[in-house]
């Protein structure tokens, strides 16, 4: 079982559906289905989500729409739990025996709040023996999930330390940028 975020079930799940597709709006029937939770619970959860200023609102027609807010206080946080739950994130988390030794692995924040990219970026990279043909088919159930390929970069950690030690550009432009651990430390990045 996935551990809470709110106070109830609906709030979670709505908080999953809307942070996991952050430039998706929706309407209130389309929650509905998309949670399979009641209507009754799904008006109640998307009042207290909009008051805590987690999510907007906004009259479109006869309907009303929701959406993550991105200016809101909690915004990014929010972001990376839901990243770690759902898609990619979670897979990653969940399959890391099977797919070999994984001492770090990070989602770059482009990839992670679902910006634009152009298509050499780097998605995730990944330190670790690791099997590539496992981690190739994950990402690309994952990347046709979402209708794009996911780029990723995997390095030995002799190879990672080697290119550290020689100040390789490619590997300092991916490390000064902001980015989403899943699996390993911060500290061994520096």
């Amino acid at each position: 079982m996935e551990a809470l975020f709110f106070s109830s079930r609906s709030k979670d799940k709505i908080i999953r559906l809307l942070f996991s597709n952050p430039q998706e709006r929706y309407h209130m029937r389309q929650i509905e289905r998309l949670t399979g939770e009641r209507i009754n619970s799904v008006r109640e959860a998307l009042g207290g989500l909009s008051r805590g200023g987690f999510i907007t609102q906004e009259r479109v027609g006869r309907k009303l729409v929701f959406q993550a807010h991105s200016g809101g206080l909690f915004y990014d946080e929010v972001l990376r739990m839901v990243t770690k739950q759902v898609g990619l994130g979670a897979r990653l988390i969940k399959e890391k025996m099977r797919l070999g030794k994984i001492k770090v692995a990070f989602l770059t924040t482009h990839f992670y709040q679902k910006q634009p990219r152009r298509s050499e970026e780097i998605d995730l990279f990944v330190i670790g023996t690791i099997s590539i043909a496992e981690l190739a088919k994950l990402t690309k159930e994952e990347g046709e999930k979402l209708g794009i390929e996911i780029n990723y970069s995997v390095m030995t950690d002799e190879e990672f330390a080697f290119r550290i030690k020689n100040k390789d550009p490619f590997l300092s432009k991916i490390l000064q940028r902001n980015k989403l651990l899943l699996i390993g430390k911060e500290d061994y990045l520096l």
